[in-house]
């Protein structure tokens, strides 16, 4: 792969990396259930893609059905992990549910071999850890019991299916266009969820629905195809450990929109995890 050819893909990464991480705004903004905000927004992701992929004139369902259902299995994670991202956001706080979501390149890093050909090194193991001193150091002390230590095992399970759908996406779906694997994930995820509409009253806001409309289309649609693109193009545990900057962004975008300031843990905790994904960007752009 040429120079240029990685210098755009990082770039792709990276600004699919920051509209990702306006995701957890979300949860602040919109007053509806993290159930409902999930189906909605999964809901519009799914019929954006499919009228884009229309538009290309591409076809919507795989044509292997083991292909389908990898995309449908893929997409059930997903809906849980942006169940329990949201629902740590809300138990928690956003800073949070963002941190301990960042325990996924960690866990891709030791789940990889069983998916791929490939084994962990030793400087794979130590980036690892360094993301994971930088987002416990950004974790403050807890008890369990409370809203906080609920807000922070939502997180490590939200990783958890994140890390999971990744790895089943990669390893059946990586030879197919990323706007149609977003799309069977997208609809098989509004699929699971939209018994919550029995249960709920669909929104009539129009501040929830064009907030909603916003995190379905611009913010999950757009924003997870062009990661998913970059995704495939990568090294899994490398697109893991580079994406663990997300955090950073995330923390910066509440400061900006709405006024939460960081504190020491932030920028102390922050700093690690720039470190490790600066040094996997340099070892990924060396590698042949």
């Amino acid at each position: 792969m040429s120079s240029e050819s990685k210098t755009r893909i990082f770039l792709e990464f990276q600004f699919a990396m920051i509209l990702i991480s306006g995701n957890i705004l979300f949860a602040k903004l919109v007053d509806e259930s993290v159930w409902m905000i999930t189906f909605g927004r999964t809901f519009f992701a799914s019929a954006g893609l499919y009228l884009f992929l229309k538009w290309r004139d591409k076809p919507v369902f795989f044509t292997e059905t083991k292909e389908n259902w990898a995309g449908f299995g893929s997409g059930i994670l997903l809906a849980f992990h942006w169940v329990f991202f949201f629902a740590s956001a809300r138990f928690a706080s956003p800073a949070i549910a963002v941190l301990t979501l960042f325990t996924h390149p960690v866990m891709t890093v030791f789940l990889e071999p069983f998916y791929f050909d490939v084994k962990p090194k030793t400087m794979d193991a130590a980036l690892a850890v360094l993301v994971s001193i930088g987002v416990g150091i950004l974790i403050p002390e807890f008890k369990p019991g409370n809203d906080l230590f609920l807000g922070i095992v939502l997180g490590v399970l939200s990783a958890f299916t994140f890390a999971l759908r990744n790895l089943i996406a990669k390893r059946y779906l990586s030879h197919h266009a990323s706007a149609q694997v977003m799309f069977q994930q997208s609809l098989s995820s509004a699929f699971i969820l939209a018994p919550v509409c029995y249960f709920e009253p669909i929104p009539t806001n129009v501040r929830s629905l064009g907030l909603i409309f916003l995190l379905g289309t611009f913010f999950t649609a757009f924003a997870h195809t062009l990661f998913v693109k970059s995704m495939f193009q990568l090294k899994l545990k490398t697109a893991g450990i580079l994406s663990s900057i997300q955090p950073v962004y995330s923390v910066l975008l509440a400061w900006l929109i709405l006024g939460d300031v960081p504190g020491y843990r932030e920028i102390l905790g922050g700093a690690l995890i720039l470190v490790a994904g600066t040094m996997e960007t340099i070892r990924y752009k060396k590698d042949s």
